[in-house]
């Protein structure tokens, strides 16, 4: 049987609002990280912040910047920001020298996987910042892959303002 275009059109608008429902209800993965210091940090559901996780690879990583100062300037500490170094193509023995130069070159802590089990749990897309809006129950409010835009940033800023319970 065929259809017509505009049947086509609309089963495929549905079928996109229902996908995009569907990941917006999703549950953020918990998971334990070192950073570049050693140090260990567990993301725990429910856990009392909003939280906006940003993954990146070696490519990915020039676009998260960009993401982050307009959220921390905004935010401050009244969320959660983390950034996660994907790094499972790194062979063993360059772990010791990535681990320096993200000491050497990065102030903030960094939470570095490895493994990527992590990075694979959330669906990472390499090549490209990756940015999850968390609630603090652990549901995934929103996923935006790529370059930091005004239209991506405003995004971002609606599901945490929304999620703090700001208008």
């Amino acid at each position: 049987m065929k259809l017509g275009r505009s049947l086509t059109s609309t089963i495929f608008v549905l079928w996109f609002l229902v996908m995009n429902a569907v990941a917006a209800n999703m549950r953020a993965p918990e998971f334990e990280l070192k950073d570049q210091y050693g140090n260990s940090q567990a993301y725990r559901f429910p856990n009392g912040r909003v939280n906006v996780l940003i993954f990146g690879d070696r490519k990915g990583s020039g676009q998260i910047e960009a993401w982050v100062r307009p959220l921390y300037d905004r935010y401050q500490d009244r969320i959660n920001i983390k950034g996660i170094a994907a790094l499972s193509s790194v062979p063993s023995m360059a772990r010791g020298m990535v681990t320096r130069i993200f000491k050497s070159q990065v102030k903030y802590p960094v939470l570095l996987d490895w493994t990527g089990d992590v990075t694979k749990s959330y669906g990472y897309e390499a090549g490209k910042a990756n940015v999850f809006v968390v609630s603090p129950n652990g549901d995934i409010l929103l996923r935006i892959n790529g370059a930091a835009t005004p239209q991506g940033l405003d995004q971002v800023k609606a599901q945490v303002s929304r999620a703090l319970g700001e208008k």
